[in-house]
C-alpha cells in the first residue's frame, strides 16, 4: 500500500467515525475537521465555514464567557505544553431544539516532528438523561423515605398516646377524635407519596377537554362551600391520570389555604378578597397564535412572592392538616409531560397557576 493510498484511507476512516472530530496545532488553529463535525455545524446553523478549518479553536474559547469553554481552554493547553497527555471532560451544549452532552477529549500526537492535539467530542445525550432520570427518581424516593419516617411517626405518636389514654381512663368522645384524626392525617401521607413514587411517567397519552377533566377533578375533592368556574375551554393531549392528579391537587391546595385562616389577621384576609366561599376558576392561556396551556386560579389570600420558589418541594406546607405533597405531585406530573408550571399572583390578589407548553391535537 503506497503512502498516498495508507493517507487517503485514514482520513476515510476519520469521516466515517460518528464522532465530530479535529486537529489543532500548537497555536490552537483547526488544521482538519471531519464530516461528523462539518454535519454537526450545518445541522445547527453554524454561520460561516461548517468545517472550521483555520479557526483558533482556543481563541474562541478563551472569548466566551461560558464556564465550559474555559474548562476546555485550559485543558488543551495543558496537553499542547506536554503538562498532560490527554485531557477530558462532560459538558451540555444547548441547541434551539433541545439539550444535549457530550464528552470531550484532547490527545497530543506528533507527525513529522510537530506536534498536534486532537479534539473528539462524543454524544453522551442518552447516557446522561438515563443518568439524571435515575437520580431524579432516586432523589424522590429520599424525600419520600424522610417524609414518611418523620411525618408518619408524628400523626403515629399522636394516636399511640390518645390510645394508652383511652386505656387508663374513661376518656370523652374527643380523644377517639383525635385518633381518627391522626390515622387519617397518616393515610393521606401513605396516598400522596404512592402517588408521587409510582406516577413518574406517561403512561397513555389521549385528547382530552379542560372542562371535562377540571369538572371531573373537582368532584373528587372535599370543597366544602367553594365553587368551580371553568371560563372556558380547550382540547389538548394529556395522561388522563395524571392530569386528574394535578387538578386535584390544585384545588385541594387552594381550598386548604386560600381561606380567611392563611392571613396573619381576618382583617387582612378581608381586605385580599378572601372569603369562606371561595372562588376556584380554571381557563385557557393563549400566546401570540396559539393556545399555550390553561390556568388554576383562586380569589383567596395567595402565596407570598418569597415562598414562591418553595411551594414545590416535597414537604413543604403552612398548614397543619396538609401532607406537604400536594403541589409537589403537581410539578412532577407537569413536567413528566414536558410542560413547565409557574405560581403567580391572580389579579384580585389570589394563588394563580400556569401550566404551559401543552400539546394540541393534531
Amino acid at each position: 500500500m503506497s503512502h498516498a493510498t495508507s493517507s487517503s484511507l485514514a482520513f476515510s476512516s476519520l469521516d466515517a467515525l460518528p464522532t465530530q472530530l479535529a486537529i489543532l496545532d500548537e497555536d490552537g488553529v483547526i488544521v482538519y475537521t471531519n464530516r461528523a463535525w462539518q454535519e454537526f455545524g450545518n445541522e445547527h446553523g453554524y454561520q460561516g465555514d461548517s468545517s472550521s478549518v483555520g479557526m483558533n479553536y482556543l481563541g474562541v474559547c478563551d472569548l466566551s464567557a461560558d464556564a465550559d469553554a474555559t474548562t476546555a481552554s485550559e485543558g488543551i493547553r495543558a496537553v499542547i505544553d506536554g503538562d498532560r497527555d490527554e485531557f477530558s471532560f462532560e459538558y451540555p451544549c444547548e441547541t434551539p431544539e433541545e439539550r444535549l452532552w457530550f464528552t470531550m477529549r484532547a490527545t497530543r500526537f506528533t507527525d513529522d516532528g510537530e506536534t498536534y492535539v486532537q479534539i473528539a467530542h462524543l454524544d453522551i445525550t442518552d447516557r446522561k438523561r438515563a443518568e439524571l432520570e435515575a437520580e431524579e427518581k432516586a432523589e424522590r424516593l429520599r424525600n419520600l423515605a424522610r417524609m414518611l419516617s418523620h411525618d408518619l411517626r408524628n400523626p403515629l405518636s399522636v394516636a399511640v398516646g390518645y390510645v394508652e389514654s383511652l386505656l387508663d381512663d374513661v376518656v370523652a368522645a374527643d380523644g377517639l377524635e383525635q385518633v381518627a384524626g391522626a390515622l387519617d392525617r397518616m393515610d393521606d401521607i401513605i396516598t400522596d407519596a404512592l402517588v408521587l413514587a409510582r406516577h413518574d411517567a406517561v403512561e397513555e397519552l389521549s385528547t382530552v377537554d379542560l372542562e371535562t377533566r377540571a369538572t371531573a377533578a373537582w368532584k373528587h375533592v372535599d370543597t366544602g362551600s367553594a365553587d368551580l368556574v371553568v371560563a372556558d375551554t380547550v382540547e389538548f393531549r394529556a395522561d388522563p391520570s395524571l392530569l386528574g392528579h394535578v387538578f386535584e391537587n390544585l384545588f385541594r391546595n387552594a381550598v386548604e389555604h386560600g381561606s380567611t385562616g392563611s392571613r396573619d389577621s381576618p382583617d387582612d384576609a378581608v381586605e385580599h378578597g378572601a372569603s369562606d366561599d371561595l372562588t376556584v376558576t380554571v381557563g385557557v392561556l393563549c400566546g401570540d397564535a396559539d393556545v399555550t396551556g390553561f390556568y388554576v386560579e383562586d380569589d383567596g389570600v395567595g402565596i407570598p412572592a418569597e415562598t414562591r420558589d418553595e411551594v414545590f418541594e416535597a414537604g413543604y406546607t403552612t398548614g397543619e392538616e396538609g401532607t406537604g405533597l400536594g403541589l409537589s405531585i403537581v410539578a412532577q406530573a407537569v413536567h413528566t409531560h414536558d410542560w413547565d408550571i409557574d405560581v403567580t399572583e391572580a389579579e384580585n390578589g389570589g394563588a394563580r397557576f400556569e401550566i404551559t407548553g401543552v400539546e394540541r391535537p393534531a
